[in-house]
């Protein structure tokens, strides 16, 4: 097999195994009740208010609407964007299937705050090989990249705006359904701080 075969094999197994770590990583936050990363957050919230869908399948709707936005936002389709029609449906089957198998266990605090740690290292490292693999982008991923591209701004700063739009309308949601703040915990803003050190640790291990 030629290095360029195996180098593009390696992509395409990597970008699978990180897009399962992430799945794996969001249902162990889950399982921790400390709170899930921001673009988890409105998904989650829905899915404990409408419990007819799954988190999965909210996470299909709300990635869906994203994908159109990006369409307006740009005004012309591509297949990079066309692409991430499909792997919405996957992520959702994915993060639906790891929340099935990962047992439903009532953690004293002791135990939570590890298995947080633990969601966020499996996330970071997931997004890490799933950017590295350079196939499909997931929605919340293009949305930003979508803003940055057309209005000419940093993504560093666009990535914050959307994780804050999406807490906010996750408030103001659990707001106006008076229910609990639903996904909403110090785990959310651990997430904002650590999953970007794990992809950075990430990139100095494979440059060394």
């Amino acid at each position: 097999m030629k290095p360029s075969e195996r180098d593009v094999s390696f992509r395409y197994l990597g970008y699978i195994i990180g897009m399962n770590l992430l799945c794996i990583g969001i249902n162990l936050n889950i399982r921790s009740d400390l709170g899930v990363a921001a673009f988890s957050t409105l998904p989650y919230a829905l899915s404990q208010v409408f419990t007819g869908l799954t988190f999965g399948e909210m996470n299909v709707i709300i990635y869906i609407l994203l994908v159109s936005l990006q369409f307006l936002i740009e005004r012309h389709l591509s297949l990079p964007l066309l692409a991430e029609i499909p792997f919405s449906f996957v992520f959702g089957l994915l993060v639906d299937f790891y929340g099935l198998i990962l047992p439903a266990v009532d953690f004293s605090l002791s135990l939570r705050i590890p298995v947080l740690l633990a969601g966020n290292t499996l996330s970071g490292i997931g997004v890490f090989l799933m950017v590295r693999g350079q196939l499909v982008v997931a929605p919340v991923d293009g949305i930003v990249a979508s803003v940055s591209k057309v209005y000419c701004h940093p993504y560093s700063i666009c990535k914050n705006c959307f994780d804050l739009s999406m807490l906010s309308i996750t408030v103001i949601f659990c707001l106006l359904w008076h229910t609990p703040f639903y996904g909403i915990g110090l785990g959310t803003i651990f997430s904002a701080f650590y999953v970007g050190r794990v992809i950075r640790l990430c990139e100095k291990v494979c440059a060394s």
